[in-house]
């Protein structure tokens, strides 16, 4: 057998040369395997009632067919989704060797996942990244965990037993219609497995040479004959990465959570579930040049440690009225605390959430969906001398309604979905967010869609209430500090949605997924400078020039999402995807913004990825992934290449041993750059390799 994989252009001949040795071992492992007999797992039926728990043991031709639920709120056929959807399975998590949620999320086309530090990530679709993606919505288990603070996730807090995730469906594009304000360019939907499907004990420890340390501990058992519970308790100690001058990062960090879930069921139509978590945490990073000095150089770095500390209670109700209608009522408490001690910020979010919703046939061809939800978010800040926020605590809300009717123009194979969510918010006031989606499923080897749809993305404390003092320079003999401010005329960003996509399963064994777009986008945040004048930095009355958030900005975006699965035989699956993108930006005649334009080089032009999945026999696995992703040129980020493997073993079913590489390609490399008003010192990946053991029983 032979096996080929070309890699662009732009990589260099030494790129191939160094990854020849992994490949050689690939066909060589392949070679042992085809005079033996791969251990075969049993196959469902079908899709249509899989417990999702058991995605690891699906064939290709029932994974492009499992249902999702990210879409229209509702289950319905991957393969049919009117929308750019992906789906990682709980096989992709352990496979893939990831330790955490972003890294996990490499593998889909559309999203650009980079490693800022030890325990820091950009993670965003189809651009604008940032560490503060502010454009893309992830959720658990229909918890947002979308800070209102600064417009992105915290990664670093939201982490969850691996073993634990049911799926992630991540839809590329707008969602907003469904999941409202912030989910512009994409929704990460984060689902974890319902306590029936982890009965039973599970202990998982490992160690290495950036994992320096982790363990998982997960019980499960029955709750007499109305339901099942598990408790679950997790720990990680990181290593710290290697500076952009190879000096140390001081990026080293550690968390432990512990949580419960509970499914009851109250009668035959009812059904509860409960849930909640409660963890604490230290992450280390350097700030470069963000400590003012009142005399040259008028800035100096410093290493910061962050404390982190928050939990949630969620519990969801849902009642089956008949064969296609049902509804549901959920409420959730989210605390989130973070202490930046070398800057002296601090703040605590208290969120509350309540969400209803209604699902119902109307004749014989439409299916309304619709909802409610309201969101309180109580703030609370501890003002350092050069980060301010004003007022210091503030009480933020969110009320929304939407509507969704999926019309069965040609039932079974023609279907429209029109729909809208109307909002109302204390930054901007009334909101409307309205989409049409086109799925034309002819058999069941061919889907194309198409979509049109508008998304928001609503201020945050950030661009509505802060002052920044972040750095001195010398204007006309005087010391002058440049400070960003937020502005509360600081409106929405809007993006008017055009996508279309292709499904086509060639064989069962083979199948191509395609997706293209094009983003137009008004409203985009700018930093305008203002006129001249004095400020308090500390007790020192100081010169400055304020630069503040306006509206002055716009922009396009388009590209293709590509991706591919064979599974030439039951024992081995080969993936790959591919992703073109292109973003171009504008501003107002009249914005004095000069750095905007270079957010277009923030973004990948191109980024492909291979992954092999080898079930060898006497159960033994070998996988290997490869990514390329290209430079980052306003950043100063040069393209590379990424080479995972991993081997696996199970010596009994209970007890599973693994060892992993990452980032084998090379022993460092820079994955994301300098941003405007942000301060973080640049580091660098390292190789890094550990071992894992798990045992279930």
């Amino acid at each position: 057998m032979e096996l080929v994989f070309l890699f662009g252009n732009n990589i260099e001949n030494g790129y191939r040369k160094s990854l020849f040795p992994f490949f050689l071992l690939g066909l060589l492992t392949l070679h042992l395997s085809v005079p033996g007999k791969a251990v075969s797992q049993p196959q469902p039926a079908g899709s249509e009632n899989i417990s999702l728990g058991e995605l690891d043991s699906l064939s290709l031709e029932e994974l492009v067919n499992i249902k999702v639920t990210s879409v229209s709120k509702k289950k319905e056929d991957l393969w049919g989704a009117s929308s750019a959807i992906y789906v990682i399975t709980q096989e992709d998590i352990r496979r893939s060797g990831a330790t955490n949620i972003p890294e996990s999320l490499r593998i889909v086309p559309g999203l650009h996942v980079a490693h800022l530090d030890s325990n820091t990530w950009a993670v965003t679709s189809r651009g604008f990244n940032s560490r503060f993606a502010n454009k893309l919505l992830v959720l658990i288990d229909g918890r947002t965990i979308y800070s209102s603070v600064f417009s992105g996730v915290f990664w670093d807090a939201h982490d969850t037993v691996l073993e634990d995730i049911d799926r992630i469906e991540v839809i590329r594009g707008p969602g907003a219609t469904i999941w409202g304000a912030n989910a512009v360019n994409g929704v990460i939907n984060i689902i974890t497995k319902k306590a029936q499907d982890t009965e039973g004990l599970l202990v998982s420890s490992g160690a290495g040479t950036e994992e320096r340390g982790f363990g998982t501990f997960r019980y499960g058992g029955k709750i007499r004959k109305k339901g099942n519970f598990r408790v679950f308790g997790k720990y990680y100690n990181r290593d710290e990465f290697v500076g952009f001058e190879g000096e140390r990062a001081a990026d080293e960090s550690e968390a432990a959570r512990g949580g419960f879930r509970m499914d009851l069921d109250l009668s035959e139509k009812d059904t509860l579930t409960a849930q909640g978590n409660i963890y604490s945490g230290e992450s280390g990073n350097r700030i470069k040049d963000n400590l003012l000095l009142p005399n040259p150089p008028f800035a100096t770095s410093f290493d910061d440690e962050t404390l982190v500390t928050g939990g949630h209670f969620l519990t969801k109700w849902e009642r089956t009225l008949s064969n296609d209608s049902n509804l549901s009522l959920q409420l959730y408490f989210d605390r989130e605390s973070r202490d930046f001690q070398g800057n002296g910020l601090e703040f605590t979010l208290d969120t509350y959430d309540a969400e209803f919703q209604h699902r119902f046939h109307w004749g014989k061809r439409q299916e309304i969906t619709w909802g409610l939800n309201h969101r309180y978010i109580v703030d609370s800040f501890e003002n350092s001398g050069n980060i301010i926020f004003t007022p210091d605590d503030r009480l933020n809300y969110n009320t929304a309604f939407f509507v969704q009717d999926a019309i069965q123009i040609i039932p079974e194979k023609l279907r429209l979905t029109l729909g809208s969510k109307f909002s109302a918010n204390n930054y901007t006031g009334f909101e409307y967010q309205p989409s049409a989606k086109l799925a034309w499923t002819p058999n069941t080897k061919h889907t194309l869609w198409g979509s049109v749809s508008r998304a928001v993305r609503t201020p945050s404390r950030v661009t509505d209430s802060v002052k920044v003092n972040n750095r001195t320079v010398n204007i006309a003999g005087f010391n002058t500090v440049i400070q960003n401010t937020g502005s509360l005329d600081y409106d929405s960003e809007d993006l008017l949605a055009f996508e279309s996509g292709y499904r086509i399963k060639v064989t069962e064994k083979l199948s191509f997924d395609i997706a293209s777009f094009f983003n137009i986008y008004n409203e985009i945040l700018t930093a305008e400078q203002e006129s001249f004048g004095f400020d308090r930095v500390g007790r020192t009355l100081v010169p400055v020039v304020p630069l503040s958030f306006d509206n002055k900005g716009s922009g396009e975006s388009y590209g293709i999402e590509w991706m591919a699965q064979w599974q030439p035989f039951e024992w081995w699956r080969l993936t790959g995807g591919f992703t073109w993108f292109q973003l171009d930006l504008n501003k107002d005649a009249t914005s004095l913004d000069t750095t905007f334009e270079d957010d277009e080089d923030k973004d990948p032009e191109f980024q492909y990825n291979f992954r092999s999945y080898l079930s060898l026999p006497h159960n033994f696995e070998f996988d290997t992934i490869v990514y390329f992703v290209d430079s980052l040129e306003s950043m100063d980020v040069s393209h590379y290449v990424r080479l995972d493997l991993r081997i696996g073993w199970k010596p009994i079913p209970e007890l599973e041993l693994s060892l992993v590489g990452q980032n084998l390609q090379d022993s460092k490399h820079l994955e994301f750059g300098n941003e405007r008003f942000q301060f973080q010192a640049r580091t660098q990946v390292e190789r890094s390799i550990y071992g894992k053991v798990t045992w279930r029983y």
